[in-house]
């Protein structure tokens, strides 16, 4: 397990606490502890009480709910060094989904008293934390325009110009995206059918704009595939 030093280098590395005095970072650090979980396993159920927000360290977690009629929806797939649940523990609520891992994953839990002391002692970090929390927002204004506007195919190219991007902030030039454990994870967070997903993917491989290998998608001519965005 991680010990406090490690601890503190980590959560100095999460944006909205990047430039946090030494004093808070101790507390943030004591309010923290690393959790080991095995693919499939849930790490909380929607309505459980949220005692602290997670950052991956390692591996994917999906976040989802399911309706009535036992339909899942997956709501966001959060990928290594990518955190979530601020909003749900700055608003001292339930937590509004379930979280479950996609792959072996290692992440680390910063309690709720520990996140409220530092967010109301630290100004730099309660405004980094709106504009996280504002980001986010908009991403799902932007989902919801693609659900209610945008193409199947419009869908899923967006999402792989999207993963590339977000590659591409963090350095890596690599035109591959790794598609979550299931194409029918894939499908709920576009708001398709898995049918509908495969169909697509299967049209892009026949114009020779992507090649697959398992959850492996390899952009072979991104203007081609940008040309398929509806941009």
């Amino acid at each position: 397990m991680m010990d406090a030093f490690t601890i503190s280098s980590v959560l100095n590395r999460i944006p909205i606490f990047e430039n946090l005095k030494p004093d808070l970072l101790y507390v943030l650090s004591r309010g923290s502890r690393e959790i080991v979980v095995d693919k499939g396993e849930r790490l909380f159920q929607k309505g459980d009480p949220a005692q602290g927000f997670y950052f991956v360290l390692d591996g994917r977690v999906k976040l989802a709910f399911i309706s009535s009629r036992g339909t899942e929806k997956v709501v966001e797939i959060i990928h290594r060094h990518q955190s979530f649940g601020e909003s749900v523990v700055l608003a001292d609520s339930v937590w509004p989904y379930y979280s479950q891992a996609l792959l072996d994953s290692r992440l680390l839990h910063i309690s709720s008293t520990a996140f409220h002391e530092v967010v109301s002692s630290d100004r730099n970090a309660a405004d980094l934390l709106l504009g996280s929390m504002a980001r986010r927002l908009c991403s799902m204004f932007a989902d919801m325009e693609a659900f209610c506007l945008l193409t199947s195919r419009e869908r899923v190219v967006g999402y792989l110009l999207r993963e590339i991007e977000q590659k591409r902030q963090l350095g890596d030039s690599d035109l591959s995206v790794d598609l979550p454990d299931t194409k029918a994870n894939t499908a709920s967070l576009l708001n398709l059918t898995p049918e509908t997903f495969s169909r697509v993917i299967h049209a892009l491989e026949r114009e020779q704009a992507i090649s697959v290998s398992r959850r492996m998608v390899t952009v072979l001519d991104l203007e081609k595939l940008q040309r398929g965005s509806g941009c």
